[in-house]
């Protein structure tokens, strides 16, 4: 049988592929030292000090979730509150801070942990918010839900660090590259729910859009900026 000489033609496809394992395993090994020094970041005020009032929206309750539920979510300060405004209209809003994400805790996004007990997801979109401290817009996720004909709107964030991250895969990415550069990996996921009244899907969301404004303004008096 006749067999092909070793030529460096030959070659050469193996030593690319060669160099680019090479490559990988080099910028693995830099990710993994790099992410490995991190250090844990505190809150500047803890969250319970959040304001029971946000313009016209004013605290009706809050929600205490069990030391089983903290220590499985590794969560390192967190809040859970209900507003209402004048017109009756009432909203969940939840934020949860980690010191370091992924070294005991870390998000559930709402995309998994949202559907069951009958309600599923009909819509996802990135809608702009106005923060109300002046700062330019910023996106963030927005999601309509269903059981039968209960309808809900879920807008959330990730407020890390001096940004707002509305993609789980951006803030992934985000991640990685502060662990390196500034050895850090604290962050907060902040989520808004609200049900839909009188049929008005867009009128829920323009709420929600405003009280958004408002908490991401808040927020920034108690997380760690850049």
């Amino acid at each position: 049988m006749n067999t092909l000489p070793l030529s460096p033609t030959n070659r050469a496809p193996s030593a690319a592929r060669l160099l680019i394992l090479l490559a990988l395993f080099g910028a693995t090994f830099y990710l993994l030292q790099g992410v490995s020094g991190t250090v844990r970041t505190p809150i500047q005020k803890p969250l319970s000090n959040f304001p029971l009032q946000l313009d016209e929206w004013k605290t009706i309750s809050s929600h205490k979730s069990s030391d089983a539920v903290i220590k499985m979510l590794g969560v390192d300060d967190y809040i859970e509150y209900n507003y209402a405004n004048p017109e009756g209209r009432t909203l969940n809003f939840y934020a949860a801070f980690y010191e370091s994400v992924g070294t005991g805790g870390g998000y559930h996004s709402p995309k998994n942990c949202i559907p069951g007990g009958g309600w599923g997801i009909d819509s996802t979109k990135t809608i702009e918010v106005h923060p109300t401290n002046g700062k330019p817009p910023v996106m963030v996720s927005e999601m309509l839900i269903r059981n039968g004909n209960e309808y809900q709107v879920v807008v959330y964030w990730y407020q890390n660090r001096g940004r707002i991250i509305a993609s789980e895969y951006w803030e992934k990415i985000y991640l990685v590259l502060d662990a390196i550069l500034m050895k850090r990996r604290d962050g907060t996921f902040v989520r808004l729910m609200a049900p839909v009244q009188d049929g008005s899907i867009a009128q829920t969301e323009q709420h929600l859009q405003r009280f958004a404004g408002l908490a991401m303004a808040e927020l920034e008096h108690f997380l760690p900026g850049r």
